[in-house]
């Protein structure tokens, strides 16, 4: 994509996320174009990888809309995540092999690097590698099964990204929380490491609702949260 449509991409997937265009709402170029005072070639590329993406839904004819997630949606990925992938971080502490401490090593030292820049492009650029990250820590549980169950959870179109409506304290914040979970594995110590797992997700489902409480939910469902009671 070109840098205007990296723009329209990146504004547009802050509003999806955020809640502030509603699931089911209709996404049209030549609208959008005017709001955001560009020609429609950008606006149709953006809306091209939303859809890709999962966050639009190609429409019957032309357009696209908001695809649907709830807040229950969002709580049931998280806790998910919270179940999955703590067990798979204790793994990674027990089984993981030294090249594969090198490569986790590697990934939280540029997540840590990146957490100190601003812009769009960080904001991409921490998606990509927070991804890469979680991704490896599953690969070095060393468990097929697992690693398998929970991939499908790490990349969940609404919450990919979160780093596009986060603000800068929580940017380094979620990077710190890496470290500690880095230096846990590479300590060997498998119970820290599950629990400040757990702490990461669980602060990263209360940052991504706060981000959301200003602008228009998601479609209104009851939900506990992912591990209240």
């Amino acid at each position: 994509m070109s840098k205007i449509s990296d723009q329209v991409y990146a504004t547009l997937r802050r509003k999806i996320m955020s809640g502030e265009l509603e699931p089911g709402l209709q996404i049209k170029e030549e609208h959008l174009a005017n709001d955001l005072s560009v020609s429609r070639t950008p606006v149709r590329a953006a809306i091209q990888q939303l859809i890709s993406d999962g966050l639009l839904i190609q429409g019957p004819k032309r357009g696209a809309f908001v695809a649907a997630w709830t807040e229950r949606d969002i709580a049931e990925v998280f806790q998910i995540r919270i179940m999955l992938e703590s067990a798979a971080c204790g793994l990674a502490a027990a089984n993981s092999t030294p090249e594969q401490m090198i490569g986790l090593r590697i990934l939280t030292d540029e997540l840590t690097r990146l957490s100190q820049l601003k812009g769009e492009t960080a904001a991409a650029d921490l998606q990509r590698v927070n991804s890469q990250l979680h991704l490896a820590l599953l690969e070095a549980s060393n468990s097929p099964r697992l690693r398998q169950t929970a991939s499908a959870f790490v990349d969940v179109p609404i919450i990919i990204g979160s780093f596009y409506l986060y603000q800068k304290s929580d940017v380094r914040r979620s990077a710190q929380h890496h470290e500690d979970i880095m230096q846990a594995i590479e300590r060997r110590d498998r119970l820290l490491a599950e629990e400040l797992m757990r702490v990461h997700l669980r602060s990263a489902y209360r940052t991504f609702e706060a981000s959301r409480v200003r602008r228009q939910p998601l479609q209104s469902e009851p939900s506990t949260g992912p591990y209240d009671g």
